[in-house]
């Protein structure tokens, strides 16, 4: 367990977290590029999660805020709306398991 708040989570982010936040970027990249289209997860991965924003709420918790009208940031890829969206939500789900990994907090949701 880690004694991570979100204050020095959002003080900390792109200072010394930025490597780990990177890593889980990747990572999370890494798992839904094996799962899914490639040329939707990297859509997704340039255009809408290059804008996101992590935040960390406590007690094992991250959020990610996107851009405003994420699926139509989606340029030339092929695929239906529900489906970016079904994948997008997918996405972030990934990368808020990697932060809870990278950051050692993923035991204490329980």
């Amino acid at each position: 367990m880690t004694d991570l708040t979100p204050e020095e989570f959002e003080e900390q982010k792109y200072v010394d977290y930025f490597p780990k936040l990177q890593t889980a970027y990747k990572r999370a990249f890494e798992e839904m590029n094996e799962t899914y289209n490639s040329d939707l997860v990297h859509g997704i991965d340039q255009t809408i999660l290059a804008e996101s924003e992590p935040h960390y709420e406590g007690d094992g918790e991250f959020t990610i805020d996107l851009p405003g009208d994420p699926l139509s940031k989606l340029d030339g890829v092929i695929a239906t709306d529900d489906t970016a969206e079904q994948v997008l939500d997918i996405y972030v789900e990934e990368l808020q398991a990697q932060l809870r990994d990278i950051f050692g907090v993923d035991d204490e949701k329980a």
